[in-house]
């Protein structure tokens, strides 16, 4: 680690959680590559073979065509299989605790995330944790998929709507893609290592520092946030 979660959390004023992985596993229940396979079958019915196989890597795909209607089915096809997902989507251990702590130290919250925003606050409901949530900014209908993370354009409009500075902010992700975006939008990014082999690509991808458990940000000595024992 190359600093500890009390110093990358001295000064911040607002959490920035990614959805999936740090929320919950988004596809615990309607596996991506199920998802993608239905994809690919949407595009297939458009005129296009894609060959991803991963919903996002596939909206990159069909986006980079430029084939204005086939963008837009697919991704209102993206969208509806995230929403989908969610209905099944299981929490990640230690999130609900984190929000409270969040909240009871008096930080802004939002969830950033590539995922469709319909898919997060439907998620977001159900688990009863939108209450404990002041924003959520996820991809929007039309948005181009050159502008989904890394590109710093989601956190950035997070940080508008909250009206906070990109240096008291902190963003919690859980690929490469968050971190670079962190990087870009100057927000001090925390790696969350929630899989094997992910610590090593999130150090190497330069995060602040690498966690594997939600329960240590809670359990952190952060000012401000009051412990959950």
């Amino acid at each position: 680690m190359t600093s500890t979660l009390a110093d990358v959390m001295s000064r911040a004023k607002a959490l920035l959680l990614d959805f999936d992985g740090p929320v919950c596993s988004l596809f615990a229940t309607y596996s991506a590559p199920a998802v993608a396979e239905r994809l690919r079958q949407v595009a297939a019915a458009q005129g296009f073979n894609a060959t991803a196989n991963e919903p996002l890597a596939l909206l990159r795909e069909v986006d980079e065509v430029g084939d204005a209607v086939l963008s837009r089915v697919v991704a209102q096809a993206v969208r509806d299989a995230e929403i989908e997902a969610a209905a099944g989507a299981t929490p990640t251990p230690g999130i609900e605790e984190l929000l409270h702590a969040a909240r009871a130290g008096q930080l802004r919250i939002a969830i950033v995330s590539n995922n469709a925003t319909e898919a997060v606050t439907a998620y977001l409901k159900r688990a009863r944790l939108n209450e404990h949530v002041d924003l959520v900014v996820g991809r929007y209908e039309n948005m181009p998929a050159q502008l989904l993370k890394p590109n710093p354009h989601l956190l950035n409009l997070a940080l508008d709507h909250l009206s906070i500075a990109a240096d008291v902010a902190v963003f919690v992700g859980d690929s490469v893609t968050d971190v670079k975006a962190g990087h870009a939008t100057g927000v001090q990014t925390i790696g969350f290592a929630n899989k094997p082999g992910k610590r090593e690509r999130l150090n190497a991808a330069g995060a602040v520092t690498v966690i594997d458990r939600l329960a240590a940000l809670t359990d952190a000595s952060i000012p401000g946030i009051s412990r959950l024992k």
